[in-house]
C-alpha cells in the first residue's frame, strides 16, 4: 500500500496553473497519485480552496469548473481522500488557538493529524517553524514540495 500524504491547496493548485514554481514536481506528484504510487488525502474544503486560488490569479471560469470537477472525480474514484470537516473541527480548533492559523490551514493540518500522515505544502503559514515543531511532537513532518523529490 502506498504511503499516505496529506496535500494542501498550495500544492494541488499547481496541478492546474501553468508556470508555477515547482510545477514539474507538482505534476509528477499528480501522476503518482493517479497511478496509486502515492495515497493522498486532504480536508474536504480542498476543491473549493483550489477554485479560490485559481480565481485569485484570473484563471478562466470554465477551467476553474473543470479543475473542481477533476478533483471531485479523483475523490469519487478513490485517488484523493477528502476528510469531512466534522471529523477535523476539534483538532483544527486546537491548531488555530495554539498556532494562530487561518481556518483552512488549520483544517489542512488537522487532516494530516487525523490521518497520521505527513503534510505536503507550499503555504508559508504551514511552513513556519512553530507549525513544524507542533507536527514533529506528533511524529509528523511538514514537507515543502521542493523536498519531496530532492530538488
Amino acid at each position: 500500500m502506498a504511503e499516505l500524504i496529506t496535500l494542501d491547496s498550495s500544492i494541488v493548485a499547481k496541478w492546474f496553473k501553468k508556470g508555477e514554481e515547482f510545477e514539474e514536481e507538482a505534476l509528477r506528484l499528480r501522476r503518482e497519485v493517479l497511478s496509486s504510487k502515492v495515497s493522498a488525502s486532504a480536508s474536504e474544503l480542498l476543491p473549493l480552496e483550489v477554485c479560490r486560488a485559481l480565481v485569485k490569479v484570473g484563471y478562466p471560469s470554465g477551467k476553474i469548473r473543470e479543475a473542481y470537477a477533476t478533483l471531485s472525480e479523483m475523490s469519487e474514484l478513490g485517488f484523493l481522500e477528502l476528510v469531512p470537516t466534522a471529523m477535523l473541527r476539534d483538532v483544527a480548533k486546537d491548531a488555530m488557538v495554539e498556532l494562530n492559523l487561518y481556518v483552512a490551514d488549520a483544517l489542512t493540518l488537522a487532516a494530516a493529524i487525523i490521518n497520521s500522515s505527513d503534510l505536503l505544502t507550499e503555504d508559508r503559514h504551514l511552513l513556519k517553524q512553530e507549525v513544524k515543531r507542533f507536527m514533529g511532537k506528533k511524529g509528523l513532518t511538514v514537507i515543502p514540495l521542493k523536498e519531496i523529490y530532492g530538488v
